[in-house]
């Protein structure tokens, strides 16, 4: 007697994707809330640069760091082509994210109202990097996996 064997797409993977959004979203939001009650930092404004730069030089630094990103990103994807950059777009945005918080943790530091701001942004991109990690291992094995091998034969050449 033969078994009924069911449909199985080769795109299940993509049902995690929803998943991982939402719940990823919503962890790194209630971690920053919690984050905020415990060091006393003030919400910023969604998609508004008030209150975002501690002063005109950081905001002009941030354009210098926004603007070469881009330029850098197209760069790439030119050099390394659309379907392998896809790899080193990710690992980039990583890469560099992390000056330019690195960046506003100082000017924080130095010229911030509340002098817990620098902490807060101190550990909002690595909490918010290991729960995005996280989520992606438990709700997208398959694409993690996919990127890990990418990235061990990138540094494996």
């Amino acid at each position: 007697m033969e078994e009924t064997a069911y449909f199985t797409s080769p795109f299940e993977w993509m049902l995690g994707l929803p998943a991982f959004f939402v719940v990823s979203g919503l962890a790194i939001f209630c971690i920053n809330w919690i984050l905020r009650k415990i060091l006393g930092v003030k919400r910023k404004k969604w998609f508004s640069s008030e209150g975002y730069f501690v002063n005109e030089f950081h905001e002009k630094v941030e354009r210098y760091f926004r603007y070469g990103s881009v330029v850098l990103y197209i760069v790439f994807l030119f050099v390394f082509g659309f379907e392998q950059g896809s790899i080193y777009f990710v690992l980039f945005t990583f890469l560099l994210s992390a000056p330019q918080e690195l960046f506003k943790v100082f000017l924080e530091k130095k010229h911030a109202e509340n002098p817990n701001d620098y902490k807060f942004t101190l550990l909002e991109y690595p909490v918010s990097i290991v729960i995005f990690l996280t989520c992606a291992v438990t709700f997208t094995p398959e694409i993690f996996n996919l990127f890990m091998d990418e990235l061990s034969s990138i540094f494996s050449n």
